[in-house]
């Protein structure tokens, strides 16, 4: 297949920046806003986090089979883009809306807009994400495709880091400040997800179709003929808790550790330009050491990091930085090869049942990426309730202060820990996907191969 256009990939990217200007909103700042403005308790943050992660363990499956029997002139993942992008927007700003109900309503308000509005993501970003295996079946290709779509996936993540802070504090009331960031941050999103429709068009052109259509049924069976699907998706839910946590914490450490709230779009910053270093590194250390070889360098590099850092003094600022730079550039390798293996599972999965199934495969990886989201929420959540965090107070205890320290360092170095364990075992190189196209090719009646 030839090379994509410049276009094609930067659209793609501008996928990425509009899912993670809203995506990032609820991973840095939704358990602080709950916490802290609408006045929920931790704990009960937490469980709001976990029953919406339980229904989409059912959701997201549906929506991954939706995606592969979906036939429409756009191609069926980009017309999701097209229609699905304003209610995810609109359901962005009441989830970040402060209603006049006493505590009961409120508790009940949250979980129904954040339940929602997971729902509304996985409507648009299970098609967007599918369309790396769509537009090419080339693993440097799709290394491209993952590396650009992670540098504006972290585009993202700076401008929600540096904007939001400011923005709220511009307000006398937080409540209006991360309102107006939802609707500011919403409106973007809308626009990049319509540029990334308009300029995939490709998608079209290269979009495959299975010789065999499954239902509701055949769904267990084909991921579980699928094993190189459930390493990396598990080994990638360890790592992106590992990411997760660190960035559910990141506001706390830096609040209360620092001691200076103000030094956050700073920290923040570091954190994600190291890691838009590493992604830009990726793609010509994949092409040397192939994807799992990379993956493990960059785990190796971020677990060094983690536990420098829990060593560097509050008040040595610029080690603090430094350390958390290096970190983040291993740990970048994390986030981004899993979103580029996973496309090669999906022709795996065709070869040992026959049937492609795109959707299915982006469903369950990015159900695991909407769970490390979660379980990172519960993880910071449960540490703060145990440590005796006291929200909004100037000063936290000690107990509180290494609660929160071991969020950006035992904790995650643990997760990187597993994730690497389970990664150990993927087995889809370079060479053995150069013979699983050559056996599709020669398949193409739907046999399926018994290996």
């Amino acid at each position: 297949m030839s090379k994509l256009s410049k276009v094609t990939k930067l659209g793609y990217g501008l996928g990425d920046l509009a899912s993670n200007l809203l995506f990032q909103m609820t991973v840095i700042y939704l358990l602080f806003f709950y916490t802290d403005v609408l006045g929920i308790s931790p704990m009960a943050a937490g469980v709001i986090f976990l029953i919406a992660r339980i229904w989409d363990a059912f959701n997201d499956p549906i929506m991954g089979l939706l995606v592969d029997h979906t036939k429409s002139k756009h191609g069926k993942a980009r017309v999701y883009l097209l229609y699905g992008s304003l209610p995810l927007g609109i359901m962005t700003v009441l989830m970040f809306f402060v209603p006049n109900f006493d505590s009961t309503g409120k508790l009940i308000y949250a979980t129904i807009t954040y339940i929602i509005w997971g729902m509304l993501y996985t409507l648009v970003n299970i098609p967007y994400s599918s369309l790396t295996s769509i537009l090419t079946d080339d693993p440097v290709e799709r290394t491209s495709l993952s590396s650009i779509r992670m540098i504006f996936m972290l585009v993202g993540v700076i401008i929600v880091s540096v904007v939001t802070e400011p923005m709220v504090s511009a307000f006398n009331e937080a409540k209006t400040g991360y309102l107006m960031v939802a609707i500011v941050f919403s409106v973007l999103a809308f626009i990049f997800f319509q540029l990334c429709f308009l300029s995939t068009s490709e998608a079209k052109k290269h979009q495959h179709n299975s010789q065999h259509s499954y239902k509701v049924k055949d769904i267990l069976p084909i991921l579980l003929k699928n094993d190189q699907l459930m390493i990396v998706t598990i080994a990638s839910l360890l790592g992106a808790m590992a990411v997760f946590i660190r960035e559910t914490a990141a506001i706390y450490y830096v609040t209360y550790n620092l001691g200076n709230a103000e030094l956050l779009p700073l920290f923040l910053g570091v954190v994600v330009i190291s890691m838009v270093a590493g992604n830009l590194v990726i793609p010509m250390a994949t092409k040397k050491f192939d994807k799992k070889g990379t993956y493990l360098i960059g785990s190796a590099i971020a677990l060094i990091g983690s536990i420098v850092f829990g060593f560097v003094p509050y008040d040595n600022i610029p080690m603090v930085l430094l350390v958390a730079a290096v970190s983040s550039f291993g740990i970048s390798a994390l986030s981004t090869l899993g979103w580029s293996m996973i496309p090669d599972t999906v022709e795996y999965g065709e070869w040992k049942s026959g049937v492609r199934s795109e959707g299915i495969v982006y469903a369950v990886f990015s159900f695991s990426q909407k769970l490390a989201t979660a379980l990172a929420g519960v993880f910071v959540a449960l540490i703060l309730e145990v440590t005796k965090y006291a929200p909004q107070a100037s000063v936290q205890s000690t107990k509180t202060l290494n609660g929160i320290l071991s969020t950006l360092t035992i904790i995650p170095v643990v997760f990187i820990i597993l994730s690497v364990i389970a990664i150990w075992f993927y087995k889809i190189d370079r060479k053995t996907f150069e013979q699983i196209k050559l056996d599709l090719s020669h398949n193409k009646m739907g046999v399926v191969n018994e290996n």
